[in-house]
């Protein structure tokens, strides 16, 4: 039985049927699909048969375009590439659904326990893409100001320099967002050039969000610098890598009966086995010491 089998209202909990277990399967596949920024950062899964990944990753041009001589002398260009690998590991967990609460019904319960299993499962997919991102060989990197003091600090001008710097390895390529830490958020918020937006601007007020800066869509999430070390990237959506993906998340209900234990209804495991490839890391910038 597929998703599209079930209606919004047994997908929403609505009724005691919403505790069967095929309608619990489809409404992880459902939740785990809204869930969080980290793939969305990335070009899609690419399916890979098989426990690793290895891709080709482009390293500078050496030589030019020039004029050709008489003699029919052309420059050479000289295209350096290596070879990546990294092995692809499953990983997961599982939740209960009680006797009582399909006795009885407790949808809500119920309902509590998918959307943080599934949270979970994307946080634990976040952390792995923004370490990736972080610790890719050959990105941009250079120290900022310090955005703990606003008469020292300057955001507008970092990210400026960052974009310049992605602009210039990629020949032209436009960076998109800018990912920061809740905390490296709130210092950006203290700057006279954001205060004064929000003057202008009475739903930032409203909201608490602030719709980008320098041209840059800002993201908040602590896994870019779980530390507070004062770390920002800034990227190109779509273009910096791709999510190298056996197994896609896949939701097996085993019932309690089978496992021993009669009070509980049925076991949840969800799991998956995915690997995130950064494949072009010009496409970021990393900006450090903004913390002093």
């Amino acid at each position: 039985m597929t998703t599209a089998a079930f209606t919004q209202k047994d997908l929403a909990y609505q009724d005691s049927p919403a505790l069967k277990p095929e309608v619990i399967r489809a409404r992880v596949k459902q939740v785990y699909e809204k869930t969080l920024i980290g793939r969305q950062l990335l070009s899609g899964p690419e399916r890979i048969e098989g426990d690793s990944v290895s891709w080709i990753e482009e390293g500078d041009i050496v030589g030019n375009v020039d004029w050709i001589s008489e003699l029919g002398g052309f420059p050479k260009l000289d295209f350096k590439y290596g070879k990546k690998a990294k092995p692809i590991r499953p990983y997961g967990a599982y939740f209960d659904v009680t006797l009582m609460e399909r006795r009885f019904s407790r949808v809500q319960t119920v309902g509590r326990k998918i959307n943080r299993s599934v949270y979970k499962m994307r946080r634990f997919e976040d952390d792995l893409i923004f370490n990736a991102m972080l610790n890719a060989t050959g990105i941009n990197t250079f120290d900022g100001t310090n955005w703990t003091d606003t008469t020292a600090g300057d955001p507008i001008a970092d990210l400026e320099h960052a974009k310049t710097l992605i602009y210039d390895a990629t020949d032209g390529g436009e960076a998109t967002d800018v990912i920061m830490s809740p905390i490296m958020y709130e210092r950006l918020t203290k700057f006279d050039v954001v205060r004064n937006n929000n003057y202008l601007q009475a739903q930032v007020v409203k909201t608490g969000v602030i719709p980008g800066l320098a041209g840059l869509n800002i993201i908040k999430d602590k896994a870019v610098d779980p530390n507070d070390d004062g770390v920002v990237l800034v990227i190109r959506r779509k273009d910096i890598g791709f999510m190298a993906e056996s197994i896609p998340l896949t939701t097996v209900n085993v019932s309690g009966e089978n496992l021993g234990n009669p009070m509980i209804d049925n076991r949840y495991f969800n799991f998956a086995m995915a690997e995130p490839v950064i494949d072009s890391p010009e496409y970021i910038c990393k900006i450090t010491g903004l913390k002093a």
